[in-house]
């Protein structure tokens, strides 16, 4: 035990090391001129609206079907590879964000990148990336796509909102997801994701897909979190180092002490920027079909929430890596994550 704390140590060092840039940016977010009537106006939406009371109103369905179209495709082993787009018609319910939030036009095209073997539907896993990530290569190596192909899996990968074709500029645009104290365009953020991820469901059922299970890392695991919760078409739901509250690591305290507000409204705030986390959720699937990989000394997704999680969702496959969230230092993930899909029929014995 005492050897595996002090590996849990080190792998806190490391996240210390990943968070050190983003806590400067965090700051120089925090400085930035603030029209604070506005912002007040913004938060108040989610109060008004009762949504911090009632999470899952505030997810819509899209209405119809997407059209899709195949951008590309390509031999990828002995199948394909495919880039599939769509337009994504969501629509922010947030008045005081919504003309900001659609501005961005890349944004309005959604993305499904698929490895198929080509033959016939087969299972599919559909990957949820994390926080900053979202291009193809990146998500292969993430999530082992080539070990998931060789097990006869189809596999797909949703493009979160504001990554990868989603928006226009450097790398580092992508951050507008998760801006400092933008509480309201976030929120948006989130519901777009839900949004699209019925798209991409839509999509693969439109492609003969029948059984499909959802997999989200990071900032990917909150999304597939929270979905488990608001739809059943998953057939599992898989969360590795879930980020479970968008007020930690970054907490937006360093902002809302600059409000020329009282001390009670910042509770108010962190309401209205915590409502969609996955801990004020039960889930719709059943226990036994939702799986929880964490890590002891994580500093990015705090272990302690993902705690919290299996409590609530009185969750039986949760399982805890020794390490942080990008050093680790066994090989538990893989072994359970494929454990799983063994159980549920998606890879054979």
């Amino acid at each position: 035990m005492m050897k595996e704390h002090a590996l849990d140590i080190i792998g806190s060092c490391v996240d210390e090391m990943f968070l050190a840039p983003g806590r400067l940016i965090a700051y120089l977010q925090s400085q930035r001129n603030m029209d604070w009537p506005s912002y007040m106006r913004e938060i108040s939406f989610y109060h008004e609206q009762d949504y911090v009371n009632n999470p899952a109103a505030f997810f819509t369905r899209p209405v119809n079907a997407p059209d899709y179209r195949i951008e590309t495709q390509a031999p990828y082993q002995d199948g394909i590879y495919q880039v599939i787009s769509f337009p994504s018609h969501y629509e922010p319910g947030n008045p005081f964000v919504r003309g900001r939030y659609l501005s961005y036009r890349e944004n309005r095209t959604g993305y499904l990148i698929r490895w198929a073997h080509g033959d016939k539907p087969r299972k599919t896993v559909l990957c949820v990336h994390g926080f900053m990530m979202g291009s193809p290569g990146e998500a292969e190596r993430m999530f082992k796509i080539r070990a998931l192909f060789a097990k006869g899996l189809d596999i797909a990968l949703f493009i979160q909102p504001f990554h990868w074709k989603r928006i226009a500029g450097p790398r580092s645009a992508r951050r507008i997801y998760l801006t400092l104290g933008d509480t309201a365009f976030t929120n948006e953020c989130v519901a777009h994701s839900v949004y699209d991820l019925d798209n991409s469901f839509s999509i693969l059922r439109q492609l003969g897909v029948d059984e499909a299970g959802i997999i989200g890392a990071s900032l990917g695991g909150y999304i597939a979190g929270l979905y488990a919760c608001l739809r059943s078409e998953p057939k599992f739901a898989a969360m590795m180092v879930p980020s479970l509250s968008f007020l930690r690591p970054m907490s937006p305290d360093m902002l809302y002490q600059r409000a020329p507000f009282d001390s009670g409204w910042r509770t108010y705030a962190r309401r209205a920027a915590d409502f969609h986390s996955p801990l004020n959720f039960k889930p719709l699937l059943p226990a036994d079909n939702i799986l929880v990989v964490a890590s002891r000394g994580d500093k990015i997704c705090p272990f302690d929430l993902v705690e919290q999680l299996q409590q609530r969702w009185n969750l039986s496959r949760c399982h805890f890596r020794t390490g942080g969230h990008w050093l680790v230092f066994d090989k538990l993930r893989g072994r359970v994550w494929y454990e799983f899909l063994q159980e549920k029929a998606f890879i054979a014995d």
